[in-house]
């Protein structure tokens, strides 16, 4: 089996790195961990309880190798049974994964359509809806909890489509990946879905790749994943036994952490066209396990390639691509970068199945950063809080019949300001156009600060060229790091690192003033109030840390807003 490449090149961080990397050569980190053993990221007994019960995917991969033959078989007899179309219901680690798969392998050769559903958004539900013949379409449920409000209220819609279409018993098409004990286990047990996969319960949801919760969707997205097991097995085997710096997850976690001290907590990925859809589950993994007491990498996804000159000094750049693939960063760029003394992480991919070990390194080496960080790289401590204030949205709106949106800053052309800055008082010449609407919201911007667009719409070709116009534009004119997510699968992701990691983000986030109706069975609100509640709750939490927002409430299409603020800057 033929490893692809891993290279670092600590440059101008080197003193730290390897300072850190001896300290943990010296505390043995890595094996300890592999060996379920949570000293290294826990002082007290009661956290070392809570990290050993979140260690399970250090050997996830030769768990499910002795379960491939029973997800194999599953499989088998749901396309012997005629179905066709796969919808994977669930969010962040639950559905990233799955996402990955689609996009790097497509789908078996007997699957007609596979989706991946994390939205609310009611067009992006209703699309997926369109798409397929729900009597030949099996439903997989994934939640750890069981409770995951989004995950459930697609469940209800789709059990709802599957009765409409007459199909006598929908449970046949319905398939759960949750804990033991959980409320999804109970409710596919009650409803006779056709099979439960029960997870360990020792595996946290954005650790949960080489789990039944990425392999039972893998299956149905053309993966070998005996292939893709060997790859992680063989991982697994490199990084137990090596205590030194031919660890590669040890030198990677230490590098991501040292540069980040070092003041280059941006870990920008340059991917290639192959590479790029394995980069989002990345993101999820890096924030939400490092982005807590105010440290964290902040991983830059799909950021469109300026040259040299437009990057500040707080970045640390991933090189991934395919050995079949052009790199996507150029020679030009690299040897730019080189020169201004950049860190640089080279990954070369011999074959997509490798994904199998990509995914234990990148798992063993966030929890290495955890350790340099002084953190628990397993808990989300400020992930409940957008979903309290959510809560209290929704419960308002069953009182009220109305969610409370926040009086108008200013308003355009089908643009309405709902917020512009949570430090000082807007002045009147601050709202008079887009224009001046986005210079006060810039205004004094620099490394390290970053910028994020967050949209709450369904994920489409058109928003996403506004969104990349947009941020090329930030990056060129003010020299600043851009992110992008949409709402709400981002609150199950990085929304962890805007919260709980180094306070220098600012944020634009886009909201419709009207959705689509589409109604959840069993639920007094539909998705769009959902949707919208969701937006306003994280609008909330991010203006408690005094964040800079810019909250935008649009008619008509986001596309169309977001263009007009690119050509505002």
């Amino acid at each position: 089996m033929k490893q692809g490449l891993f290279r670092i090149q600590s440059a101008s961080v080197d003193k730290g790195y390897r300072r850190a990397l001896n300290r943990a050569i010296r505390d043995d980190v890595v094996r300890k961990l592999m060996a379920r053993d949570p000293k290294p990221l826990a002082k007290d007994a009661a956290t070392r309880k809570l990290v050993k019960n979140r260690l399970g995917w250090t050997d996830s991969a030769a768990l499910m190798k002795k379960n491939v033959r029973s997800i194999e078989t599953f499989g088998q007899s749901v396309l012997k049974d005629g179905i066709r179309h796969i919808v994977v219901m669930g969010m962040g680690g639950s559905s990233l994964c799955p996402e990955v798969f689609a996009l790097m392998f497509g789908k078996h050769d007997k699957v007609k359509t596979f989706h991946v559903m994390d939205s609310t958004a009611p067009e992006a539900i209703a699309r997926v809806l369109r798409s397929i013949d729900i009597t030949k379409a099996l439903g997989i449920v994934a939640s750890k909890s069981g409770g995951t409000v989004e995950t459930r209220s697609q469940e209800a819609l789709f059990l709802k489509a599957l009765s409409l279409a007459g199909v006598k018993r929908p449970g046949r098409h319905m398939a759960a990946i949750t804990d033991k004990g959980s409320t999804l286990e109970k409710w596919a047990k009650a409803h006779r879905y056709r099979k439960t996969f029960i997870n360990p319960s020792d595996i946290g949801g954005r650790f949960s790749a080489l789990s039944y919760f990425g392999l039972v969707p893998g299956f149905f997205g053309g993966v070998d994943l005996r292939a893709l097991l060997d790859y992680a097995l063989a991982m697994q085997k490199m990084i137990a036994e090596r205590g030194d710096a031919t660890n590669p997850a040890l030198v990677l976690g230490t590098l991501m952490a040292s540069a980040a001290k070092a003041g280059r907590d941006k870990l920008t990925f340059v991917a290639s066209k192959k590479c790029a859809p394995f980069v989002p589950w990345l993101e999820q993994l890096i924030a939400e396990s490092t982005g807590k007491k105010r440290k964290g990498v902040v991983p830059i996804e799909g950021e469109p390639a300026l040259s040299a000159k437009h990057y500040s000094k707080d970045r640390l750049y991933v090189n991934m691509h395919m050995t079949s693939e052009r790199p996507a960063m150029s020679d030009a760029l690299r040897r730019q970068l080189t020169r201004t003394g950049a860190p640089i992480i080279d990954v070369v991919l011999r074959d997509a199945h490798e994904l199998g070990g990509q995914f234990l390194l990148w798992e063993a080496a966030t929890a290495v950063a955890g350790y340099h960080f002084g953190i628990n790289p397993f808990d989300e401590p400020n992930v409940t809080e957008s979903k309290d204030y959510t809560k209290k949205l929704l419960a308002t709106f069953e009182k009220a019949g109305a969610l409370p949106i926040p009086e108008p800053v200013t308003e355009f052309n089908g643009m309405t300001v709902l917020a512009l800055d949570a430090k000082q008082k807007v002045r009147a010449t601050d709202t008079k156009t887009p224009s001046a609407v986005m210079k006060r919201f810039l205004s004094g911007m620099k490394a390290p600060e970053y910028v994020s667009v967050l949209s709450y719409c369904a994920m489409e070709r058109t928003t996403e060229t506004a969104v990349t116009s947009l941020r090329k534009k930030i990056t060129s004119k003010n020299g600043v790091a851009t992110l992008r997510g949409y709402g709400p699968r981002y609150l199950h992701s990085i929304g962890q690192l805007y919260k709980g990691g180094p306070l220098n983000g600012r944020f634009i986030v886009v909201v419709q003033k009207k959705y689509r109706t589409l109604a959840i069975p069993g639920a007094s609100y539909d998705f769009g109030t959902l949707i919208t509640a969701q937006a306003l709750g994280d609008i909330q939490a991010l203006r408690k840390r005094k964040l800079p927002v810019l909250v935008l409430l649009v008619d008509g299409k986001p596309a169309e807003a977001l263009a007009k603020l690119t050509r505002s800057v």
